[in-house]
């Protein structure tokens, strides 16, 4: 008889819904995380009265699933709408520059709002605006780059100070290569469904897709904190590395560094592309490769806080994003305390750069103090600071950006019937159906489903069996459900 009915290999936000959907299901659940916390990217940090959040902070509300489980965890009291000073701002020739307040993921849907921003020519405004009464002209395989689509919807302009600081920033990758029906669904969404984005977003009903963004009052990291402790005693181990995966009698054999080799009737992989691939090598070729051909980026983020009054400028917005010909090491920069409210404390801003060597370098030999030098220097330009920031917190996350690339969703096609071949075995995390937290979320869910009915023949039995103790368990006399 194995150990386990299912191990959960590693605990993001991902592994950590599967196994607390898994458990909530009555079966038996291992989750093992090589790091010392579950939750992975998602991590914040207090500093006195100052609330950083290292990774993710933002949360999609159209997209339901992260909603959904923070209502389920008893957190819904504390959800926060960003602060209502929402203009955006980019970088050209050194000036902050506005983009359209009504817009589609920063590309403009109202010719109002488009002619009040200034950050682009008045040659680009028409190119821009022409895209409402353009023809749609979607790709006959369904998918194109992010760079691709933006150049024929709304011209140079958009691609260069866009597509390619916004949308691709976004993701730390390029425009020219990421696919935007993996990323932006709803833009090739819009123009299939309505023939143009600004259609599209003429025809939702007032406020519908607008609001976008919410948080956590204390950070995102109050989020895997809180499934952590929702698990049953004893079910999340960390500090175990998964090093081999085995067929067994059983179903599968785990092996890991310093930790007892462990059976199990099913397993998830939550892991990283790169690490699934290693770990199915021995299982199969073919998937191991499809997996390891998804590319994945570092990031480095570096937060500043600085006297309220040695700031120029009056940061009024959520920040902005710079271009690459403008040369800067900064190339994404939200205003955190402008944002976000409750995130430092009175008299004083908090600010976190994305950076980004304009040498097309990496940082992986440059140490914190020179990362906040080269960010201070940016911001002092760009925001007129005046003093020295009185904290600085470096935030590095090595190869934490997924690159979803034109193609993606046919190699995930290749990657399902390899899956199918493979009984007992399930793969989900950033990289595979999605990004963002509420992706991995949805996708996670989605697998425990599927791991229930593989595990079928046993449920009526499982049903019978006593819930482990805490509030992951079912009620006494409640039928498990997913």
């Amino acid at each position: 008889m194995a150990d386990f009915d299912v191990v959960v290999v590693g605990g993001g936000i991902s592994g950590l819904t599967a196994a607390r959907a898994l458990c909530r299901s009555g079966f038996h659940v291992r989750l093992l995380e090589s790091a010392p916390a579950c939750g992975g990217v998602i991590r914040t940090e207090r500093v006195g009265e100052f609330i950083i959040d290292a990774g993710p902070d933002t949360l999609l509300a159209h997209k339901p699933a992260a909603l959904e489980l923070i209502r389920e965890l008893g957190l819904a009291q504390s959800l926060v709408e960003p602060l209502p000073r929402r203009t955006t701002y980019m970088v050209r020739g050194s000036t902050l520059r506005t983009l359209p307040e009504t817009s589609a993921m920063g590309l403009p849907t109202s010719w109002h709002t488009l002619i009040a921003a200034n950050a682009f020519s008045w040659a680009g405004k028409i190119r821009m605006a022409a895209e409402a009464v353009l023809p749609p002209q979607p790709p006959a395989d369904g998918d194109e780059s992010i760079s691709s689509f933006v150049h024929r919807r709304f011209g140079d302009e958009a691609v260069k100070y866009v597509a390619e600081p916004l949308l691709a920033g976004l993701h730390r990758g390029d425009a020219a290569r990421l696919s935007l029906r993996a990323l932006f669904p709803v833009l090739a969404d819009a123009e299939r469904r309505h023939g143009s984005v600004a259609r599209a977003w003429c025809s939702m009903p007032a406020g519908a897709g607008r609001s976008g963004s919410m948080s956590l009052r204390g950070g995102l990291g109050a989020l895997p904190a809180r499934m952590t402790a929702d698990l049953p005693e004893g079910v999340a181990v960390t500090n175990v590395k998964v090093i081999a995966i085995e067929r067994s009698a059983e179903g599968f054999s785990v092996h890991a560094r310093d930790y007892p080799s462990v059976t199990t009737r099913a397993i998830v992989l939550a892991t990283p592309a790169y690490v699934t691939s290693r770990l199915t090598a021995g299982l199969d070729e073919e998937l191991a490769t499809l997996c390891g051909a998804i590319r994945y980026a570092s990031t480095v983020n570096v937060a500043a806080s600085y006297a309220r009054d040695a700031v120029g400028d009056p940061l009024h917005g959520w920040g902005f994003v710079v271009p690459a010909d403008e040369r800067r090491w900064v190339r994404s920069v939200s205003w955190v305390s402008s944002k976000w409210p409750g995130r430092a404390p009175e008299g004083s801003v908090l600010i976190r750069a994305s950076m980004a060597d304009p040498h097309q370098g990496t940082f992986e030999h440059v140490s914190d103090g020179e990362l906040v030098t080269w960010a201070h220097a940016d911001l002092r330009d760009l925001l007129e600071i005046r003093d020295a920031p009185i904290l600085a917190r470096v935030y590095r996350l090595p190869l934490a950006m997924p690159q979803l690339e034109v193609g993606h969703h046919q190699k995930m096609e290749r990657v399902e019937r390899r899956l199918s071949m493979l009984r007992g075995l399930f793969v989900t995390a950033s990289g595979f159906k999605g990004v963002g937290l509420p992706d991995c979320i949805k996708d996670a869910t989605a697998v425990a489903g599927q791991v229930a009915s593989y595990l079928h023949p046993s449920l009526d039995t499982l049903r019978q069996r006593q819930a482990p103790p805490g509030p992951c368990g079912p009620a006494e006399g409640t039928r498990p459900s997913l």
